[in-house]
């Protein structure tokens, strides 16, 4: 069952808000394109394929769980079966598809055990602005997202 508190409902607001950002910048599941992990799967009635935000480091880790840049785009079955049937392959075609910097981010932040106190308020205003700034930067994007929400 879902939460009702304020900071359940602002972390759904993140979730959404980050799903968002990984369809503008990453288009379709990272893993799309990798033979090794098989086809995509997963599709809604309506034939379209389900995608999902998956966090690289775990969700309850406060520091990470609304940074855009620890997460990335995949289908249903890379995120639900491929993923926990194959983690060391799925580990490494990930690190493949988010590059270098982003690899150093996700090393440092699971190396990082500290507790953290994140405002949660403050995060939705900044993935806010870095979902419109993406948006911004692709006009075609733009156009489509306008006509579907």
């Amino acid at each position: 069952m879902r939460g009702v508190s304020d900071a359940s409902v602002l972390k759904e607001q993140i979730q959404h808000l980050l799903r968002e950002i990984a369809l503008v910048r990453d288009k379709t599941c990272v893993l799309n394109d990798e033979e090794e992990a098989g086809k995509c799967g997963g599709y809604r009635k309506d034939g379209a394929l389900v995608l999902q935000f998956d966090h690289l480091n775990s969700r309850t880790h406060a520091i990470s769980f609304s940074d855009s840049r620890l997460g990335v785009l995949v289908c249903k079955r890379h995120h639900l079966y491929y993923k926990k049937q194959y983690p060391a392959q799925y580990e490494k075609l990930v690190r493949k598809a988010i590059g270098k910097a982003r690899c150093e981010l996700l090393d440092k932040v699971r190396a990082d055990h500290k507790p953290y106190k994140v405002d949660l308020k403050l995060a939705i205003v900044g993935l806010t602005q870095e979902l419109n700034k993406l948006l911004d930067q692709d006009p075609e994007v733009k156009k489509l997202r306008n006509l579907t929400t």
